[in-house]
């Protein structure tokens, strides 16, 4: 009895200890730059691909055997006292196919469709101040996750046939990378990830008709590089005032010329 009331009283001083931490977080926040973010990365196709000649071939199928098989290049951010932010990249693919096959007076139509859905969640860290005209290095880290989704007319392939299939296309995995932005202006910069690692796995199990389980998984950890563009847009302004107005203060200002001075009236002139 003695632990459980040690245990509940711990518990409640971990949530008012995280309370008062989100607290002062969102204060601090609400006194910072706030700026939302969109952007692009591209990354060159890269060839190589996973070499396994002496493994078995497996009976639900990899269809994530490259290693560069995602495409989570659209992003959405929030950036807080301009050099962290939180970052949403997220992608999307469709794809429906239908043959038809005739034989004599028989008719056969197979429709086979692919649906596919990710989505990563991101942290970035620029390693000094951003400014126009100059460099900034940053590290960034993120965490994604793909859902998939296969669909047929194929009598042949049950419905745990086809998820486990699915299966093989819905990777989960991380990235981490270093990488520079030259900001052009303000509200835009362009960006390389110059080193980067990206680990992905997945994995998928079925039992066929014959009650035999079929199972697979793979694991890549691959590197890569890649291009940014990168558009900002300031919606919250800190009480800190900015880059320019510091710049506009500390530049000496114009001397004040002085003001024409009239002399006083002479006796002569006053008669």
């Amino acid at each position: 009895m003695r632990g459980d009331n040690s245990r509940l009283h711990s518990r409640r001083l971990l949530l008012a200890c995280s309370t008062v931490g989100l607290v002062l977080s969102a204060t601090s926040m609400a006194h910072a730059d706030v700026h939302l973010a969109v952007g692009s990365r591209f990354e060159p196709y890269r060839y190589t691909k996973a070499f396994l000649p002496n493994a078995p071939a497996p009976a639900i199928g990899l269809a994530n055997q490259s290693f560069q098989t995602t495409s989570l290049t659209p992003y959405f951010g929030a950036f807080f006292a301009q050099r962290y932010g939180v970052l949403l990249g997220l992608d999307l693919g469709w794809v429906s196919q239908s043959s038809e096959t005739q034989m004599a007076t028989n008719l056969t139509t197979k429709n086979d469709s692919f649906l596919q859905f990710g989505f990563s969640l991101g942290f970035k860290s620029y390693l000094r101040d951003l400014k126009k005209d100059r460099i900034a290095p940053y590290l960034y880290v993120d965490f994604f996750k793909y859902f998939a989704s296969v669909s047929t007319n194929d009598t042949s392939v049950t419905g745990d046939k086809a998820s486990a299939q699915a299966d093989t296309a819905s990777p989960v995995g991380g990235t981490l990378a270093f990488g520079a932005e030259y900001f052009v202006g303000t509200g835009f910069s362009i960006g390389a990830e110059i080193f980067g690692l990206r680990l992905s796995h997945v994995g998928a199990e079925y039992t066929d008709t014959a009650m035999t389980r079929q199972s697979v998984g793979f694991t890549q950890l691959s590197m890569y590089s890649g291009l940014t563009l990168n558009y900002r847009f300031q919606v919250q302004a800190s009480v800190k005032a900015t880059d320019d107005a510091d710049d506009d203060r500390r530049r000496p200002s114009a001397p004040v010329a002085p003001q024409p001075t009239v002399p006083p009236p002479t006796p002569e002139a006053i008669d």
